[in-house]
């Protein structure tokens, strides 16, 4: 066979390698625990309205981390890495074939660190939403509650007030106000529906799902000893934050291998010389920028974790004074009732209304104050690597 017909024939090779490559399916697994199974639909409730199982939150994170929407540009980037592979992989009679090997393998190492680290900071930006979602659901469900429970309470408010005007036209204002106050509640607990359905319809987009579809989630109580974990020391937050926390073990994988990718790249033949050197400069480039982002994720992450933790300290004290002020309310509220019923000179339904609104707003300012310590301890849970 003479050089040339050893030439056409590399020639066709490398075209029937090319169409190869093309038409090849890539179905290499992703980063971070990624997935192309379907994601099941399932029934929107709550776990005791239903016979159905429910997703617990842990559960939903994981689902989170396998689905989100956010995770397209990830998986985008590793499929360039694996046509950059197969490239590297074709048979081929150039001299310099070592080279072209590793500028096309090179750039499949990075872009696969790349699409790591940019599916860790996706991950925990969609987790860290749903989270604060799941609580956000929790409060919503006990703030229902507690309006029900107070408009039970206001009618029969409204009632002796209707009773009293009948008797004396000096009652009529506090009549409308009770009316006014109840309408309040139909307000209220329409706009509660209105954020619980925005959530539900949230989460699930999150968790890959259609945002029209249905979920089932066990949502715990806002108090659920698993949340609570004590006074926890904000110095050691930042640390293990720091060590272990989202996006970290990424971060530095991308370092190292934007490293190995500039070593890859040095003492070639002086065949495809250029071509080398200027890729080992777009490397050098991006490593430089992958240690800034790894020194400023270290800070974020410290911050975050000091921050989470000192919001957990302050919330908890604040939700202690709140169940005082609620108890001292919710006493005098009853006395007043008792009071009434006895019918005791000086106590009529305005000190009733009175009493019913002042316990309210301590019902309101302690559920606030749990909403904020519970999404404190998300917040830290999941910057300490443990979503």
């Amino acid at each position: 066979m003479s050089k040339l017909q050893r030439r056409l024939r590399a020639l066709s090779l490398i075209a029937v390698g090319t169409i190869g490559c093309q038409n090849t399916p890539v179905a290499r697994p992703m980063p971070g625990g990624f997935g192309g199974e379907p994601v099941p639909l399932v029934r929107c409730a709550y776990p005791d309205e239903s016979q159905e199982s429910a997703l617990d939150s842990r559960s939903l994170l994981a689902l989170v981390a396998a689905h989100t929407p956010a995770l397209e540009s990830a998986r985008a980037l590793e499929g360039e890495a694996a046509l950059r592979r197969q490239k590297a992989a074709t048979p081929g009679w150039f001299k310099h074939l070592s080279s072209e090997e590793r500028l096309w393998l090179s750039g499949a190492m990075a872009q696969d660190a790349q699409a790591a680290t940019k599916a860790a900071d996706a991950i925990y930006k969609a987790q860290s939403e749903v989270s604060e979602l799941l609580i956000d659901l929790r409060a919503v469900r006990e703030a229902m509650a507690h309006i029900n429970d107070s408009e039970a309470q206001l009618k029969k408010v409204l009632e002796r007030a209707e009773n009293a005007r009948k008797a004396s036209e000096a009652a009529a204002p506090l009549v409308e106000a009770i009316k006014a106050d109840l309408a309040g509640r139909e307000t209220a607990r329409a706009r509660l529906a209105q954020q619980d359905s925005a959530a539900r319809a949230r989460i699930r987009h999150l968790a890959g799902m259609d945002p029209a579809g249905e979920l089932v989630i066990d949502l715990q109580p806002l108090d659920n000893p698993r949340w609570l974990n004590g006074d926890l020391p904000p110095s050691s937050c930042a640390e293990e934050a720091a060590s272990r926390g989202p996006g970290v073990s990424q971060a530095e994988h991308l370092v190292s291998t934007l490293r190995e990718c500039v070593s890859m790249l040095e003492g070639q033949p002086l065949v495809g010389r250029k071509q080398l050197a200027e890729k080992k400069v777009d490397f050098q480039g991006a490593l430089f920028q992958a240690i800034a982002a790894r020194r400023e994720l270290d800070g974020k992450l410290r911050l975050g974790a000091v921050e989470a933790a000192e919001a957990i300290g302050a919330s908890t004290r604040q939700a202690t004074a709140a169940a005082k002020l609620l108890t001292l309310a919710k006493a005098a509220n009853r006395m007043i009732d008792d009071r009434v019923e006895m019918n005791a000179p000086g106590f009529t339904a305005k000190e009733m209304f009175e009493t019913a609104g002042a316990v309210e707003l301590a019902r309101t300012e302690e559920l606030k104050s749990r909403l904020a310590r519970h999404k404190a301890h998300a917040r830290l849970w999941l910057l300490l690597g443990q979503p």
